[in-house]
């Protein structure tokens, strides 16, 4: 048997809003079933029936047209039927620096999305989600860029760090590192070190107090002077095997703010020798001594000058004593 319909309108849930009733009043006299005038605006096809009986409020300009084509009417005869349309309002300052940053810019929500490479949806929550902080500094720079931003301008809104940290020195490289736009990890792979390792510097569980070296290239990368550096580090925990003349040296230098490496380079000898003589592992030879008290500016008092019988210890390994270095 060939299908049969009901005629247009029977047993039809009844229309709620003024736009729902104003819309089903025109398809039925002019005898339109919900499914074609769906086809007909481009929406799915129960979307004429949502609208009608007040399930879906809204419909975008392209599509009120035509709708109003469809319908044989004015389209502000639909438009002023719709009801306002509520724009969430941002409650976080950083929602409130977008929106009016793209405002600014003349820039709609899609339009923002779209620079922005992520979905309508996506664009809305960041402006007007309840989280004021940003937790990927990538996002910072995308935002920076989009807005015609400085990154400086965004950096506050980035998420602290989930613990402090009592160190000076782990506090002026994270502080820095921020400015910088500049991850965790994106700092470890500019120096060439694990994730981990610069978490444990920031929180102060790695000194750095005898890595010179590392102190240097956190200075390149973090565009730091070397000094600022040099002085908020803790300052070397006095070890057993240091002796009174590798203390003394070691303290010029400090006071001085010289590196281990800047020692090394005047003096002409190895980075690591200028270490081990601190250290008390090797006893300079005369020569040797009176360059390194060129270089700090000092004169060694004769008593923490080691007796001449002790200069000839190269024969024993490192700790059962001390050897001489030429």
């Amino acid at each position: 048997m060939p299908k049969t319909y009901q005629p247009a309108g029977v047993g039809m849930t009844p229309s709620k809003t003024k736009l729902g009733k104003f819309i089903r009043v025109r398809r039925l006299e002019l005898n339109l079933r919900q499914v074609p005038l769906s086809k007909l605006i481009g929406v799915g096809g129960n979307n004429i029936g949502m609208i009608e009986t007040g399930k879906r409020k809204y419909l975008n300009d392209s599509q009120l047209v035509r709708l109003a084509k469809a319908l044989q009417c004015d389209v502000e005869e639909l438009r002023k039927r719709m009801p306002v349309k509520h724009i969430a309002q941002p409650n976080t300052e950083l929602g409130k620096l977008i929106r009016s940053r793209r405002e600014e810019l003349g820039l709609t929500l899609k339009g923002f999305a779209k620079k922005m490479r992520m979905t309508p949806q996506q664009a809305k929550r960041l402006e007007v989600k309840k989280s004021p902080q940003i937790t990927y500094y990538s996002l910072v720079t995308k935002l920076a860029k989009v807005l015609n931003l400085e990154p400086s301008a965004l950096i506050r809104f980035v998420r602290g760090a989930r613990k402090s940290t009592a160190s000076e020195l782990g506090l002026l490289i994270r502080n820095r590192r921020k400015e910088l736009v500049m991850s965790i990890s994106q700092l470890a792979g500019k120096l060439d070190v694990s994730r981990q390792y610069v978490n444990r510097v920031e929180f102060g569980q790695c000194s750095l107090s005898e890595n010179d070296d590392m102190i240097e290239r956190l200075a390149k990368v973090l565009k730091l002077d070397v000094n600022n550096l040099q002085a908020v580090r803790p300052i070397r925990k006095r070890m057993d095997t240091v002796n009174p003349l590798g203390e003394f040296l070691a303290a010029k230098r400090l006071e001085l703010r010289l590196t281990q490496r800047e020692i090394a380079e005047r003096v002409d000898i190895h980075c690591n020798a200028v270490s081990r003589i601190e250290r008390g592992w090797f006893h300079p030879n005369p020569n040797l001594l009176d360059k390194l008290a060129k270089v700090l500016d000092c004169q060694v008092p004769p008593e923490l000058i080691p007796p001449p019988r002790e200069h000839g210890n190269s024969h024993k390994p490192r700790g059962s004593g001390t050897r001489t270095f030429q």
